[in-house]
């Protein structure tokens, strides 16, 4: 099976997780949740799968090439939740994507990563993926070195599930919406005792769940409604300066809240403040160090698995 590093990012994550709530089990209201363990429910199963990692919060996952970096240029000033409100009247305003039962959503990523999450070098790569449109549990996914760009290569996903597609029936309405995340938890697998109620009912978890769904294709209406959402929780912080994203796209970035012993980061564009991606940094004796990042670069609707756009 194709292995990658974003397991082990949420793997690590989650002893850290474990080690803190067994701590914390006597307090009525952690309000640190976790980078937590995939999605499970009828229409997407969890991505049991090395490369899309067991937190299932995004896909394969790179750091630009080192390509994300932060200069002087820094944006206009803004808060986080204006951000975030701007990026859901962008969302809303784009036009649907309408897609039938029998095609499939068609996802091409741009991702950098290394195996170590702070030290080694950097892999570019790029990902296509065609996940089906319905229930259907048969999808495809081939990858590529940056550098070697007739070289593809089929990864071999007959044992995993699929991973986010395309959504639809969400709610419309930021508070619809946040009630949904809050109703369709992401499980975890935590110490006995731990008071999984109190982690789940945290508002922060949106941006955990919503990241998991920003793998895959959220409609115009329900993706203003997700980013409304996530602007109505606080903790989350406007990084200075620009971001480029794993495809050299200029953007800002937002730290989201509720991450132990790491940071991950939402980027949007600068100008539109369309999404386009996010990255994840581990954190070790108080420095930051860049691990893997992706910018989704496509989505479109075909008929068959291999089909391109």
């Amino acid at each position: 099976m194709t292995h990658t590093p974003l397991g082990n990012f949420e793997e690590r994550l989650l002893g850290e997780l474990r080690d803190h709530v067994s701590h914390r089990t006597s307090d009525p209201a952690p309000t640190a949740p976790p980078v937590r363990a995939a999605r499970r429910g009828p229409r997407w199963r969890a991505p049991g799968w090395r490369l899309a990692g067991v937190g299932g919060l995004v896909a394969l996952l790179t750091i630009g090439g080192l390509v994300v970096q932060t200069v002087d240029d820094a944006p206009p000033t803004a808060s986080a939740a204006e951000i975030l409100t701007e990026a859901a009247e962008t969302a809303r305003q784009q036009p649907d994507l309408v897609a039938r039962p029998g095609q499939f959503l068609f996802i091409e990523l741009r991702l950098t990563w290394r195996d170590r999450p702070d030290t080694g070098p950097y892999t570019e790569e790029r990902l296509q993926r065609w996940v089906p449109v319905g229930d259907d549990p048969t999808w495809q996914q081939r990858r590529r070195l940056e550098s070697r760009p007739d070289e593809w290569r089929t990864d071999d996903v007959s044992d995993l599930s699929p991973p986010p597609g395309y959504f639809q029936g969400l709610p419309t309405e930021p508070e619809q919406m946040a009630q949904y995340l809050l109703d369709h938890p992401i499980p975890l697998d935590l110490p006995a005792g731990a008071d999984l109620e109190a982690l789940r009912n945290d508002p922060q978890t949106i941006f955990a769940d919503g990241m998991w769904m920003l793998e895959g294709y959220v409609p115009p209406q329900s993706l203003g409604a997700l980013f409304q959402a996530m602007a109505q929780v606080p903790g989350a912080t406007l990084l200075p300066g620009e971001i480029r994203d794993a495809a050299g796209r200029r953007g800002v970035a937002l730290r989201t809240p509720g991450v132990i012993g790491a940071h991950i980061d939402l980027i949007f564009d600068r100008e539109t403040y369309a999404y386009l991606g996010t990255r994840r940094l581990v954190v070790r004796d108080g420095k930051e160090s860049p691990y893997t990042s992706t910018a989704v670069t496509q989505l479109a609707i075909v008929d068959r698995p291999g089909q391109l756009p």
